[in-house]
């Protein structure tokens, strides 16, 4: 994972600790879904180059 996205989930982890204790469980939701997707989308990368990801349906 690079360095850019460590320190956006660190902040979007903070935000949404921050948000958990002023009572705000919708909003620290929303931050939980970003930190997900954004190791999801980098777990994603990882495993799946992009040049070897090509649309089946195209190809049949």
């Amino acid at each position: 994972m690079n360095t850019e996205m460590q320190t956006k989930i660190r902040e979007w982890e903070a935000e949404r600790d921050r948000n958990l204790r002023i009572h705000c469980p919708l909003v620290a939701a929303k931050f939980q879904r970003w930190i997900e997707r954004a190791k999801k989308e980098n777990d994603r990368q990882h495993f799946q180059p992009r040049d070897k990801i090509f649309n089946k349906k195209a190809c049949s």
